[in-house]
């Protein structure tokens, strides 16, 4: 879970005692989910929100409770969550006399039972019980994991900014009549309506702070700004936004208590705005940026690694030449904001103005790690043919958390689900044996050196994935069954397509295309093993599936030579065919076989998605010694780029490689690139150039870090003075000194161009 960022956080658990009670009250009185809700919410704001800081221009700070209503981890926690530890250590260390002692025990007890997390696990289907048996992925060696969240939330702000809040109870309220003359849900509608004035009750608590800090206050330019803050927050009670200020602020409160992480295609629902206070006076334009720069900073206020996108540019894009100007200030707002939040993306296509694409290299220049570059030219037309939309759909694509596609409003798919590729590559080797607990997973088949030939291993090595790919598609769509029936999250569904006409909350069948991705892991090692057993143990015959088994139990101790042999087979990410082909074929088969499951269990589509974080370190940890000649517990390749001190053939043979495989039948592929500083200034327009071949010639998407190898190495020594080091991990950026030791190692130690 993350802590977020603000001044004077709570030095106690009062507010999760009230929280528990208001919960337990609601449950008691209710059966409605929604109207728990409503209760829960109306306990939870503003209790965790926090003052406004003397550098916002902008109201609202929270901090999430270790217990609450959330929608994922980064949001304090999945549904009505606790944290367990954290209370855990708040009971054993923390100051209170006995009654609140007595509370924390009797808060541990309470959600052990009822937290959602628990009730997910402890409903999950029979027939997957036994396969998906924990979601400890970070501490048991598993081959694949649930994830219990729902992540992903990409609302309509375009919709809230034009019909404002009065608006949007206007429109609630008609379909709660409507509900009623037909028999509708009308609790639903209602409970709405009651979330919705609690915003504007919450909005008028701000503007409140606002005007006190204001009477307090003795600069004349801070004045100003409380003032416009104030009159901003009563302005959105009243009507919808009438500039840039006030749909801003709009957008801002309704995200921090939906609660979301993702705050979408920001040139979409701003550009019209700022084009015309720009035009009108209402803004200069550093006014425009300070208000982009406050909005940054208060995102990654929320410390949540993995998330909170920012998206500008593209297809699809209502006025993009209003747009445009918009996109050109929030990368100023991008460059200047040194935070490793939002995470900035840029959509470009062929007919990006050549000013935002020097924008944009300028940041990476730099050393921001962002934008990250998502090229339009090849994701339409291949997310088109994935999801099975029509062209005007597929251009309205969002990137969430590390990498993978949604549609804006419209589509959900939370990765819900982990696939540790090559813990199942291990698991297919020993024929389902897991030697690190000593215990037989998954389908017994037959182990390797009963294989007589490579196509008969890689079969049972399909048939281990298949065996875990089939229930994760089960668990996606129960998830979406349990919380549909616990959970409205009302904020959200207010603002996606087809849930106010449906009368239906978003899980519970409102949602209008309801998918799932599965998070894939520890493919490019894996396709590096089955090249060394196709080609040392059944083409070249130098190597015994026999030996080959006993080098990995003894962790290549005292076989120095046979893992030479392994690691000196060619690798991915050195343009050779011969393992490149094994990538793709294996990439190709893991994206079909993950998408024949969505008929089966419902789903609107089921994708993989070959992004990372920093599990290719975590799930490492409980991989043994693999073929690829990597020892036990060290990293996995990132993604789908090179494993590290693999790729040795130089930039262009691994961006060949890493072109390979197609962009068409999947939901997102993480592309990591580091430069060094030098390589960057020295050769900055062969550099420019080389990126743009690789989009031109079918590059789909890339994240560049610009550091020198030497800066890591000296920060991993004196991180002390490399506090805002910041580098590209995967699907996240994070500065460097704050990394897990092991992660900062798996850094350093790939190629650096």
């Amino acid at each position: 879970m993350n802590h977020f960022k603000v001044k004077n956080p709570r030095t106690d658990l009062s507010f999760e005692i009230a929280f528990t009670k208001a919960y337990r009250d609601a449950v008691k009185r209710y059966t409605h989910p929604a109207q728990i809700e409503l209760a829960c919410l109306r306990a939870q704001y503003p209790a965790i929100l926090h003052p406004i800081q003397d550098e916002d221009l902008l109201a609202g700070r929270v901090e999430a409770g270790l217990v609450g209503l959330g929608i994922q981890g980064q949001t304090g926690g999945y549904g009505y969550y606790i944290d367990e530890p954290r209370v855990t250590e708040a009971l054993e260390f923390g100051e209170g006399n006995a009654k609140y002692r007595e509370d924390l025990h009797d808060l541990l007890i309470f959600w052990k039972t009822n937290s959602s997390n628990n009730k997910v696990l402890r409903n999950t289907p029979d027939s997957i019980k036994n396969i998906l048996f924990s979601d400890n992925w970070k501490q048991t060696p598993l081959p694949a994991s649930p994830i219990i969240r729902m992540a992903g939330a990409y609302l309509d702000f375009d919709k809230l900014i034009r019909l404002g809040l009065p608006g949007m109870r206007a429109e609630v309220t008609a379909y709660r009549e409507k509900a009623e003359q037909e028999g509708g849900d009308a609790v639903l509608y209602q409970c709405m309506d009651g979330s919705l004035e609690l915003m504007g009750q919450v909005c008028l608590w701000y503007r409140d702070q606002a005007l006190e800090l204001l009477a307090q206050a003795a600069d004349e330019k801070r004045k100003g700004e409380l003032r416009r803050m104030a009159q901003a927050l009563e302005a959105i009670t009243e009507r919808a936004p009438g500039s840039m200020m006030e749909a801003l602020q709009l957008v801002w409160i309704y995200g921090i208590m939906a609660p979301l992480l993702q705050f979408g295609r920001m040139d979409v629902y701003l550009g019209d705005w700022y084009a015309h206070d720009i035009d009108n006076g209402v803004l200069t334009e550093e006014e425009a940026l300070a208000l982009l720069q406050s909005y940054f900073r208060q995102i990654d206020s929320l410390d949540s690694e993995t998330d909170c996108r920012v998206i500008v540019g593209g297809y699809g894009r209502r006025n993009p030449e209003n747009a445009d100007r918009l996109c050109m200030t929030a990368l100023e707002a991008c460059r200047t904001v040194r935070e490793i939040l939002p995470q900035f993306t840029l959509r470009f296509n062929r007919e990006t103005p050549e000013c935002v694409w020097d924008a944009a290299m300028r940041c990476i220049e730099e050393g921001r790690t962002y934008p990250l570059l998502y090229n339009d030219d090849v994701l339409v037309p291949g997310l088109m043919n994935a999801f099975h939309v029509s062209r005007e759909r597929a251009e309205t694509y969002v990137p969430l958390g590390c990498g993978e596609m949604e549609f804006d409003h419209y589509s959900f798919g939370t990765p819900s689900g982990s696939l540790n590729t090559l813990k199942i590559l291990e698991l297919a080797v020993r024929g389902g044996y897991e030697p690190i607990m000593d215990w037989h997973l998954g389908k017994q088949l037959k182990p390797i050196t009963q294989c007589g030939t490579f196509e008969e291993f890689f079969q049972v090595y399909k048939e281990n994935l298949r065996y875990y790919i089939e229930a994760q598609a089960i668990f996606e769509k129960y998830e979406y069954e349990i919380t549909g029936k616990m959970h409205s999250f009302m904020y959200v569904s207010m603002l996606y397509d087809g849930v106010l006409e449906s009368g239906k909350a978003i899980f519970d069948g409102g949602c209008r295309y309801l998918a799932g991705t599965l998070e894939l892991y520890g493919v490019v090692n894996a396709v590096n093993s089955l090249a060394a057993v196709k080609k040392l143990v059944y083409e070249d015959g130098t190597v015994s599936a026999g030996d080959l088994l006993q080098a990995m139990n003894d962790n290549f101790t005292g076989w120095e030579a046979l893992r030479r042999q392994l690691l000196d087979v060619p690798k991915y990410g050195n343009d050779n065919d011969y393992v490149d082909q094994i990538f793709v074929e294996l990439h190709d088969w893991l994206c079909e076989t993950i998408s024949s499951q969505a008929e089966k269990v419902g789903l609107k589509s089921y994708l993989a998605v070959n992004i990372n974080n920093a599990q290719n370190t975590t799930l490492g940890r409980w991989v043994g010694a693999t073929p690829d000649g990597r020892k036990a517990g060290m990293p996995m390749a990132n993604a789908n780029n090179p494993s590290s001190g693999t790729d040795k053939n130089g930039l262009t043979a691994m961006l060949n490689s890493i072109l390979k495989p197609r962009h068409d039948n999947h939901a997102g592929m993480v592309q990591n690139l580091r430069l060094s500083r030098e390589t960057f200034e020295q050769n900055r327009e062969k550099v420019k150039g080389l990126i743009r071949n690789y989009f031109d010639r079918g590059g789909a998407h890339l994240m560049i870090t610009v550091v020198g190898k030497e800066d890591l190495k000296k920060a991993m020594e004196h991180p002390e003075d490399y506090q805002d080091l910041i580098v590209r991990v995967g699907g996240l950026s994070a500065r460097y000194v704050q990394l897990k030791k092991d992660v900062q190692q798996e850094i350093y130690d790939r190629a650096t161009y």
